[in-house]
């Protein structure tokens, strides 16, 4: 297998065409680009091939992203997750840290889809620590909390977000389901209805609603 560290045909390329060039071909990396992550969705075997010809090619990071979301498509989660860290754990050419941030945010779902709590909760304070105020990032940490049960973690983060983001349905959301499960169920009852006000139709905030008014009402009959 060929070294990651040759240089891909087109960075060599880049460094010698005019400037106006340079960017068509920008441009047109940028549309195979979104065109294969769309694939991924709609055809993800398609969309593996296409990621792994292009990366083949000289596509560089961009490609091996698009062949980790159609292994997530294909349910192939611990080989996706190995390319996301092993992307994140690189600074390579054109990269940023906040891509790095969303590379291991996705590494960390994955992981968590694949019932790997443990390497999942690694991946989301690596993210953190690149950015603490990543959004998704303790969305997906916050969740990955209630599913573990870990109540303490579920507060802290549900609180960071509805500090960050209040106008987000996703802090008090997240919130509620503390105070539900922490036996708290007025603040989670005032809780759910600011979830309830900022996304109306979310159906898993409608369920929450229901679970939260039937303890209360279990609650208040001695029941």
């Amino acid at each position: 297998m060929l070294s990651r560290l040759v240089l891909s045909p087109l960075l060599l390329a880049l460094c010698t065409m005019p400037a106006s060039a340079q960017n068509d071909v920008r441009h047109a990396e940028r549309m195979r680009y979104q065109s294969c992550i769309a694939m991924s969705g709609d055809d993800p075997a398609e969309a593996l091939e296409e990621a792994q010809i292009w990366r083949i090619e000289g596509g560089g990071w961009p490609a091996e992203v698009c062949e980790a979301h159609a292994y997530i498509a294909l349910g192939d989660f611990d080989i996706a997750a190995g390319i996301l860290e092993e992307l994140a754990s690189q600074r390579r050419a054109g990269m940023v840290d906040a891509e790095r941030v969303d590379f291991l945010t996705l590494a960390g779902e994955t992981r968590a889809r694949n019932g790997n709590a443990d390497a999942a909760f690694d991946n989301y304070a690596a993210a953190l620590a690149l950015d603490p105020f990543s959004i998704l990032t303790l969305s997906g940490r916050g969740r990955l909390y209630l599913a573990e049960e870990n109540w303490g973690g579920l507060a802290r983060d549900a609180q960071s977000l509805v500090d960050l983001v209040p106008e987000s349905a996703e802090g008090w959301y997240l919130r509620a389901a503390f105070h539900l499960n922490t036996g708290n169920l007025d603040d989670a009852a005032s809780d759910i209805e600011a979830a309830r006000e900022r996304a109306p139709e979310r159906i898993e905030i409608l369920v929450l609603r229901g679970q939260i008014n039937e303890a209360r009402r279990l609650a208040a009959s001695g029941g």
